[in-house]
């Protein structure tokens, strides 16, 4: 379209570019579009899921309105009929409607009618979806030159590299070329806020019960409650914070009313949920009964350790290659009574199993007598699944007791270490605290069941109370930025203002102001290795002079930190490098480039890691060693523990105090105002998570 009038940064871009009014929204659609691998494989999954609702909601309505368990659990002779009788006809299309009570129908009416208004709006959703599905399409394929084909192996940060090279001839925003941190920041908006808000422990997730206030909980109800009643209110057209959303009344009758509805929908949820998870995974456990004993990452857990910036499929990417090592973890301190019980099951079940397959052997006929009401092929089958469940919590081969190697392969991966985790990895604490974000899936499966009934109870009488701190924290982490809008300043990478030298920052922000565990330094290394075509701002880039300074003088490694993979590939070529080398990793010279971006994120992480470790340990034995290249010595830690609590590995407290970080040279203090008060509950919950 021609010209507009200035009417703001996002005004101008919907008058200007009629074809994108929302890019936000468009930057999302083109990142689904790749990670569903393109159009035809969106249009089959979205057609294939609404069949699949369609058949749970008819499937769920025969059994529940239609079939006679009654009748089906009798004998032919016990009803008064033959000796054989058809099971369809008098256990299944016999059962009238009137013989059910008027509160069952009626409940049964309820819920199916509400599913059925869910399948609807996803019918309608498809439709509505189409077209926009269709112009990412198109702007794919013509534009950026993406075809369908090489949809299906081109990585995100390469279409990044071409969203962004697009724009030497055509304008995506009418204000100025949007950078791989616009594009990436705009379709993390609203997560990077949920993220800080984790991190910061502004949220009140605790379940309001006597002794169960350190009880913290976040399932996917609670998630998509949280969406509704905070991120999806605090933006407007303009991609601006609300005027509104600052009304803290307002936002605790939102998290009210989420709470009453979810409790008067809450019986039909469960209804649905139990349908669709014993569909989808019933036939599942009978072939895999083992799995009852694998274990995954909670929602609590991926939430806690996402970094600012990170898109799904990274983060899970990130958690997969750490599940492995997470195992390991676990697997260093076997639960020796539940594992003796486990084998008395399994030798008992076996034991059963082992005969009655002999007695098979022995006579087939045998296999159609009953025993106990079953014939001996129903008990052989329900003494397999026994014997199968039991031996997945009984340790086969456990790996050498070294907790601290373990937990440190974990962190590879995870970027999450509490402060008083180092160098107690060992203690059954810390065990405890990891298996609470590493749990069985059957623990999470129960979790999400019991969250039902639970989440209204945190949304009416929890978050209410932690309302005014979301409203402060939104105030005072939001910075806007020119061609994206307001964004959380922590995933701004803003430095001067949230700053940690321990972890490598050039400036030392205020405490309150800084992020935990050094969540933005670590957000801000892994980014820049993921994007490595993106040009960091000043102090960025004084950050990645300061750690490759650092791992040439003190490791003796090449200090290509954040160079383009190109000049990497180069410089390492021929050689192996030091071992202490940053990039001096087999995986970057393969020239694999998924393996190899990997592989630079585990290891300028473990650098930054090394870093943080010899700042403590220089705090710690007090100023007898230099303090860290570009920046002042570092101040106490702020993981969300106060000092005088146990640590390992030197990061003990003491040392240069916060004035005299301020007054340090490359030091100041970010000039921002002052910071929520972090909530009481969720403080503690930082320095114990």
């Amino acid at each position: 379209g021609g010209a507009a009038p200035e009417e703001g940064l996002m005004g101008e871009e919907r008058y200007q570019w009629e074809a994108i009014q929302n890019l936000d929204h468009f930057f999302t659609r083109i990142y689904r579009y790749h990670r569903e691998k393109g159009f035809v494989v969106i249009l089959t999954s979205r057609v294939l899921n609404i069949m699949t609702l369609f058949f749970t909601i008819t499937f769920t309505a025969v059994l529940l309105l239609k079939v006679d368990w009654t009748v089906l659990f009798s004998e032919c002779h016990d009803l008064g009929l033959e000796r054989e009788c058809e099971l369809a006809d008098i256990g299944v299309f016999d059962r009238k409607f009137s013989h059910n009570s008027g509160l069952y129908n009626a409940m049964v009416i309820i819920y199916l009618i509400l599913t059925s208004l869910y399948l609807v709006w996803n019918c309608l959703h498809f439709f509505l979806d189409y077209r926009e599905l269709s112009d990412v399409r198109d702007f794919c394929n013509q534009k950026v030159g993406v075809s369908e084909r090489e949809l299906q192996t081109i990585r995100w940060p390469e279409l990044v590299r071409r969203l962004v090279r697009l724009q030497e001839t055509h304008r995506l925003c009418i204000h100025r070329d949007l950078s791989a941190f616009d594009i990436v920041a705009r379709i993390m908006r609203k997560e990077n806020y949920l993220i800080g808000m984790l991190n910061k422990g502004v949220l009140a997730l605790y379940l309001p019960f006597p002794g169960m206030r350190r009880r913290c909980m976040l399932t996917k109800t609670l998630e998509w409650n949280l969406h509704w009643c905070v991120l999806e209110h605090m933006f407007d057209q303009n991609f601006m914070i609300r005027a509104e959303f600052r009304d803290v009344e307002a936002l605790r009758r939102r998290f009210r009313t989420a709470g009453l509805v979810n409790l008067a929908l809450s019986p039909f949820i469960l209804m649905f949920m139990l349908s669709y998870f014993f569909l989808r995974n019933a036939e599942k456990f009978y072939r895999h009964p083992g799995t009852v004993g694998s274990r995954n990452w909670s929602p609590y857990a991926r939430w806690k350790i996402r970094e600012f910036n990170e898109l799904p499929g990274d983060l899970n990417k990130r958690l997969d290659d750490s599940r492995e090592a997470a195992e390991k973890y676990v697997t260093q301190f076997p639960s020796h009574l539940l594992t003796h019980v486990a084998r008395f099951i399994a030798y008992i079940a076996g034991s059963f199993t082992a005969t009655l397959l002999l007695v098979g052997v022995a006579n087939e006929a045998l296999l159609q007598r009953d025993m106990w009401g079953q014939n001996l092929v129903w008990w052989i089958a329900m003494f397999g699944v026994v014997l199968a469940s039991s031996r997945a919590f009984i340790p086969e081969n456990p790996p050498s007791f070294d907790p601290e190697y373990r937990m440190s392969e974990v962190v590879k991966w995870s970027h999450y270490m509490p402060r008083h985790w180092r160098g107690r990895c060992h203690t059954l604490s810390v065990q405890s605290e990891f298996q609470m974000l590493f749990q069985f899936k059957a623990v999470l499966f129960l979790e999400e069941v019991v969250s039902i009934f639970l989440t209204p109870f945190v949304l009416f009488y929890s978050m209410p109370h932690c309302a005014p701190r979301i409203v402060e924290f939104v105030e005072h982490f939001t910075v806007e930025i020119e061609g994206v809008g307001h964004i959380c300043s922590l995933s701004a990478f803003d430095f001067q203002v949230h700053g940690n030298v321990k972890y490598g920052a050039p400036s030392q922000g205020n405490k309150a102001q800084r992020s935990c565990q050094g969540k933005m330094e670590k957000s801000f290394l892994s980014f820049a290795t993921t994007y490595a075509d993106w040009e960091p701002p000043e102090d960025g880039r004084r950050m990645l002079a300061n750690l490759n300074q650092y791992s040439q003088t003190k490791l003796g490694g090449s200090g290509l930190l954040g160079r383009p993979p190109s000049e990497v590939a180069g410089a390492l070529q021929g050689s192996a490098g030091p071992s202490g080398s940053l990039l001096g990793s087999e995986a970057l010279r393969r020239g694999a480039e998924d393996e190899g971006v990997m592989a630079h994120m585990v290891e300028s992480q473990q650098l930054l890691q090394r870093f943080y470790e010899d700042q403590m340990r220089l705090l710690k034995h007090g100023p007898g060693g230099a303090p860290p290249p570009g920046g002042p010595s570092p101040g106490p830690d702020d993981d969300g523990r106060q000092p005088s609590q146990p640590t390992g590995n030197g990061a003990g407290g003491g040392g240069a105090t916060e004035d005299a970080l301020a007054r340090a040279p490359g030091g100041g203090r970010g000039p921002g105002p002052p910071p929520p008060p972090p909530g009481d509950l969720e403080r503690a919950e930082n320095g114990a998570a």
